[in-house]
């Protein structure tokens, strides 16, 4: 019967030793003839060695004890040196194995595959296919074994700053987007790493009124165009409101509420007369003004319609009505500068159109600057905008069901695309065409942003979680529970006057400690995808990538078209390269 795999594996070292020590035997014999002659038949042929033997006309020269000896010692030193590089990544692969179904059982490209056939049919192959569902993330890092999500499912990343996210997990999901990618972030890495490798596919377009990235043409876009429509006005008032960070305060929502009830009327009138962002913003701290009343009246609006104005305007002066105006002036201030005014004043004609843009594989970035902009309200409420579109335009299609595929990479996304029902959301788009990635710094951040339940809710509904090193080890305890235990061997030796005894016996160790899960090495990440156990997975950086010159390449020139400055080192030989400085991805 023939051997096993594993039989067969472990044989072919075997000979593998036995030919090199013969080979090295062979080599110390010759080189110590050199060393300390011996006059014996001592040949590089080895059917002259054993004539020789056979003669007894062959001694071992002394100086092939020495040669032999450092070939041990490097021998040894190289042995060791690979079962530790080697044994240990084994080692470790094994010791992150959870109890329960692989997670390559799931997330191989087979599984990806089919599922994205059954759904859109004969219109995606293997070949294209491969691309879009493929994550830089592998189940093992030395075997590079990578893993494909469902275009339906939803994913969210935790992941403290500096952590690798933007280079592992936000830069691939925009590169390799099917179709229409939403892109959010507070930083130029996401710009610069994607924009010229897009355009390769489509339009590239850049919100940042901020000029975080330099990019030469921003788009234009107005929170008053499009509300022409009192449902569409009403979603937007409601969408800006909502965006304003919660921070504990009492009631919170409910003044939200209010506040975009008020927002989504005064943003219909706005529109109604195609009056710009300077009196839309001077209706919001003048709270008596009657003007948007006039005209909702004017344009025969319903009294029902129009009352929370009146309200507004009638009312004496409380700690409700106080709290409601507070909210509204704190969505307004940051708007007020002439910076920011001036690149909300523009033709109609000349404003994005989402339509336009959710045609083909186009992209688009909306960057605001860090956790505490003032502009992230707008951000989420232009980003909301386009979800809507989106929807919208995959009740077009037979299958409810956009195609190719819109995706949204919401990168840091409490701050820049903090969508009121971002739990119900990232469920909901599975079965549109819409895929959602959305990443934030911590579960702490989630909680802060959206409250307890939603933030629980997020976590829940997530088809695929990856967690980075760092998060608090609290959060990650039930996901170390979940990889199970496994049975360890233990062996107690017992002594007496009459003799000894060893017992032999098995305990239940856990697989993980939520501490371990935390203090992953850089690159590491938990992955916990629908009902599977948690896996350690291992990611793939930006400049581990293949193509990663190629993408370097285009991001320079990326940096160049945006105006970014490089410098130029001492020059102390004529030909050498400048180093750029601009920040990598990370």
């Amino acid at each position: 019967m023939s051997a096993n795999p594993t039989q067969r594996n472990r044989e072919i070292p075997a000979w593998l030793l036995i030919a090199a020590l013969a080979g090295l035997a062979l080599v110390a014999l010759n080189w110590g003839e050199r060393l300390t002659p011996t006059g014996t038949g001592i040949s590089w042929n080895p059917m002259d060695l054993i004539q020789a033997a056979l003669d007894k006309n062959l001694a071992w020269p002394t100086g092939s004890w020495f040669i032999l000896g450092g070939f041990a010692a490097v021998l040894i030193v190289a042995y060791v040196l690979f079962t530790e590089l080697w044994g240990s990544s084994r080692d470790e692969a094994k010791k992150y194995t959870p109890q329960g179904a692989s997670i390559t059982s799931m997330m191989g490209f087979t599984s990806a595959w089919r599922k994205a056939r059954q759904i859109y049919g004969a219109q995606v192959t293997k070949k294209t296919a491969e691309a879009f569902i493929a994550l830089a993330v592998y189940a093992n890092a030395s075997k590079k074994i990578p893993l494909y999500i469902q275009l339906e499912d939803s994913m969210w990343v935790y992941a403290p700053a500096r952590g690798g996210k933007t280079s592992s997990i936000v830069i691939p999901m925009v590169l390799n987007a099917p179709g229409p990618v939403l892109a959010t972030s507070t930083k130029p890495d996401v710009v610069a790493w994607t924009a010229i490798a897009r355009e390769k596919q489509g339009q590239v377009f850049v919100c940042d009124w901020e000029n975080i990235t330099g990019w030469p043409n921003t788009v234009n876009w107005t929170p008053i165009y499009g509300c022409e429509d009192e449902d569409e006005a009403l979603e937007r008032g409601k969408a800006w409101a909502n965006a304003a960070p919660m921070e504990g305060t009492k009631n919170g929502s409910w003044f939200s509420a209010k506040a975009g009830t008020v927002l989504g009327r005064l943003l219909h009138a706005a529109a109604l007369e195609d009056r710009t962002m300077d009196d839309l913003l001077m209706w919001i701290f003048d709270s008596h003004n009657p003007e948007p009343i006039t005209i909702l009246e004017d344009h025969h609006k319903s009294r029902a319609f129009i009352q929370p104005l009146r309200e507004r305007t009638e009312s004496r002066a409380g700690e409700t009505e106080d709290s409601i105006k507070a909210t509204l002036i704190s969505l307004a201030e940051p708007l007020v500068t002439e910076r920011v005014l001036s690149q909300f004043r523009f033709r109609k004609e000349e404003s994005f159109d989402i339509n336009t843009f959710l045609e083909g594989p186009n992209t688009l970035h909306l960057v605001v600057d860090g956790e505490n902009s003032p502009l992230g309200t707008l951000s989420t409420m232009f980003a909301d905008q386009v979800y809507r579109a989106a929807r919208r335009k995959s009740s077009q299609f037979a299958s409810g069901r956009l195609w190719p595929v819109f995706r949204m990479v919401l990168d840091e996304a409490p701050n820049v695309a903090a969508f009121s029902n971002m739990g119900e959301l990232i469920t909901d788009t599975g079965g549109r065409g819409i895929q959602v990635v959305g990443i934030s710094q911590s579960f702490i951040q989630n909680e802060a942003r959206w409250g307890k339940e939603e933030a629980k809710t997020i976590e829940s509904n997530a088809s695929l979680k990856l967690i980075f090193p760092g998060i608090n080890s609290e959060d990650l305890r039930t996901y170390a529970n979940d990889m199970g235990v496994r049975d360890t061997p233990r062996v107690s030796h017992s002594s007496s006057k009459t003799g000894g005894s060893v017992t032999r016996s098995s305990e239940e160790k856990a697989v993980v400690r939520a501490e371990e899960l935390k203090h992953l090495r850089f690159g590491q990440a938990t992955a916990v995808y629908r009902n599977l156990p948690p896996h350690v997975v291992h990611t793939e950086m930006v400049w581990q990538r293949k193509d990663h010159q190629d993408l370097k390449d285009m991001k320079d020139q990326t940096l160049r078209r945006c105006g970014k400055i490089f410098h130029e080192p001492t020059q102390t030989q004529a030909g050498s390269e400048p180093a750029e400085t601009f920040d990598g991805a990370r």
